[in-house]
């Protein structure tokens, strides 16, 4: 039998929660202009081109935090006037040189699909009893506690959902792109999934000196 404390359990809960995020969206492809070529600019506004407009809005906003907890002034483009509704070049040149902007971050889904089907274990707790228990030698020490055992079931199917997400920084007044990946998560509608990609997005702009 063994024996596993609530404690314990909860420790490992957690640390399987956190490497599950950490993994969550991975950088499968990505380019760089020389460094000698890059301006930094100060206003920098982002579009998500999703198919709905909350969608946009919240994927937008949930990246515009992350860049400012960085240190970047970034601007949520779906708040600046003229760019709502269906983008064209036409019509979103003046309305971002109306609002000052000098670069953008275009978010969009290039793919999506299912991944490979994984057969998984499945592992649960019971419990077996409680009572007084001792540690140790020398002085006796009880303490009041509960007992688990780990048992094992009959295992489950699982296939993620995976959507592929190519993310590039253009300056505008320089009128080329500057950086662009392609990255792999399980689900972009997923907040957690969103702040992911915009984590990756922090990363290659510290290394392409865009930050």
């Amino acid at each position: 039998m063994t024996r596993i404390s609530l404690r314990s359990l909860v420790l490992i809960a957690v640390v399987l929660l956190l490497s599950g995020c950490l993994k969550s969206t991975k950088v499968i492809s990505d380019w760089q202009a020389d460094r000698n070529e890059i301006d930094k600019r100060q206003r920098i506004a982002v579009i998500a081109m999703m198919p709905e407009a909350l969608q946009r809005l919240t994927v937008e906003q949930e990246i515009v935090s992350v860049l400012r907890k960085s240190g970047r002034n970034a601007l949520v483009s779906s708040d600046i006037p003229g760019m709502a509704g269906r983008l064209t070049r036409a019509r979103a040149e003046p309305a971002l040189k109306a609002a000052s902007v000098d670069a953008i971050i275009v978010v969009f889904i290039t793919s999506g699909g299912k991944g490979e089907r994984l057969e998984q274990a499945d592992y649960y707790t019971t419990l077996v009893g409680s009572g007084f228990y001792g540690h140790g030698y020398g002085w006796f020490a009880p303490t009041y506690t509960n007992v688990y055992t780990v048992r094992e079931g009959a295992g489950f199917y699982n296939q993620e959902n995976y959507v592929y997400v190519e993310s590039t920084y253009f300056d505008i007044i320089d009128d080329q792109a500057m950086w662009s990946m392609i990255t792999r998560s399980k689900d972009i509608e997923r907040r957690d999934a969103v702040n992911g990609v915009a984590k990756k997005i922090v990363s290659i702009m510290k290394s392409s000196g865009t930050l």
